[in-house]
């Protein structure tokens, strides 16, 4: 069986890269799957966030050279993602906290060259930044998307990349947890709204809410386990999720 790593949202930490692929390499990973929100962080500078994403390109190239990598899109990413200077650009870059215009124009540069996706399910277990709820799913993805395979769902979310101006939808589909007044998205949706109204007939693996070590709720992963206070200190224990022939368990980042 395929060894899938899951790894939580990076927010521009370049110390987090070779500790990640130590562990890896010492599990015999085959696949690794980012759960969004590679960009920004609190105190990260334009320079900063253009620095450390040519290192995180550079790391992407070298691990997929090992095992296969999967980047998933969040909410911090998405801005950078949409090209300069388009309306859909225009109306999300202000929906992103910690967004660096200054580094759009490097960083949507180096994202061309690596294959960012929505979603991803290896028919058994659907990926996503945040999570899918039911009325998200419904409301967007169509009344009988729960008769879909699960496949199938992650294809649907990721057509939006082929007309990038559909992130839109995604982007500003924020619930009241996160400040919005829609139905929460699978860029967007808390732990708390997952709690209320994620879809279970599917095993979800999400990154986006910050929790003290890898949890397992409402059949679903919770893996931001290495967002920080504004002040720096450490929210979670860095601990990492793999999914093997043994089923889910959580590794430590050291060890």
């Amino acid at each position: 069986m395929t060894r899938t790593l899951f790894v939580g949202d990076l927010h521009a930490k370049a110390d987090l890269l070779p500790l990640i692929s130590r562990v890896a390499q010492r599990e015999n990973t085959d696949r690794m799957v980012l759960l969004g929100d590679v960009c920004d962080d609190w105190n990260v500078s334009n320079n900063g966030l253009i620095r450390f994403f040519g290192t995180f390109a550079t790391w992407y190239r070298l691990e997929s050279g090992d095992r296969e990598v999967i980047p998933l899109l969040g909410n911090h990413d998405v801005p950078y993602f949409l090209k300069q200077g388009s309306s859909s650009y225009a109306r999300v870059r202000a929906l992103a906290p910690g967004f660096k215009p200054g580094a759009h124009r490097k960083v949507h540069e180096l994202m061309q060259n690596i294959p960012f996706q929505l979603a991803w399910s290896d028919g058994n277990i659907l990926a996503t930044h945040a999570g899918l709820t039911r009325a998200w799913g419904r409301r967007r993805l169509g009344a009988d998307y729960m008769d879909m395979p699960v496949e199938e769902v992650a294809d649907r979310l990721n057509r939006m990349l082929l007309h990038p101006a559909s992130l839109v939808v995604p982007m500003t589909d924020i619930g009241p947890a996160r400040g919005g007044a829609g139905t929460p998205s699978p860029l967007w949706c808390d732990r708390g709204e997952f709690a209320e109204d994620g879809d279970m007939h599917l095993t979800q693996v999400v990154g986006h809410t910050p929790v003290p070590t890898v949890l397992h709720e409402h059949d679903a992963w919770f893996c931001d386990t290495f967002s920080t206070m504004s002040n720096g200190t450490p929210i979670g224990d860095g601990s990492l999720l793999m999914y093997s022939e043994s089923g889910f368990y959580p590794l430590p980042l050291l060890g």
